[in-house]
């Protein structure tokens, strides 16, 4: 698990260009989270992935085989890699939009519950 800030920002009076990654990804996901409501509670054993909350306040807790878990945070603009065989769970701690961007499509043949 990586904490992560977007790669790049560029701000002018038409707006933003907000830059989360430029490394290769082949499936991404745009997440709705709602307050008080939680996703994930499960791990891959072949995928890594990257979630950068676009808007709201997300709590994050990461559990890891034979390391601490970890649990904060993460407001507009940060982003967690989450690599294999690490358990993810993502609260809504506000209404929340979250971008997913994976390292391999989805498959029901790679989602291990904790």
């Amino acid at each position: 698990m990586q904490r992560l800030n977007v790669e790049y920002i560029r701000s002018d009076e038409r707006g933003s260009l907000i830059q989360l990654s430029s490394g290769k990804w082949e499936q991404i996901n745009y997440l709705i989270l709602n307050k008080n409501k939680v996703l994930g509670g499960h791990y891959h054993k072949h995928k890594t992935e990257l979630f950068c909350v676009i808007k709201g306040i997300v709590n994050v807790a990461i559990y890891k085989t034979n390391k601490p878990s970890e649990i904060f945070d993460m407001k507009p603009y940060d982003c967690v890699l989450v690599e294999p065989y690490e358990s993810h769970y993502f609260t809504g701690i506000e209404d929340s939009l979250i971008i997913e961007l994976l390292s391999k499509p989805y498959s029901k043949d790679d989602i291990w519950l904790k």
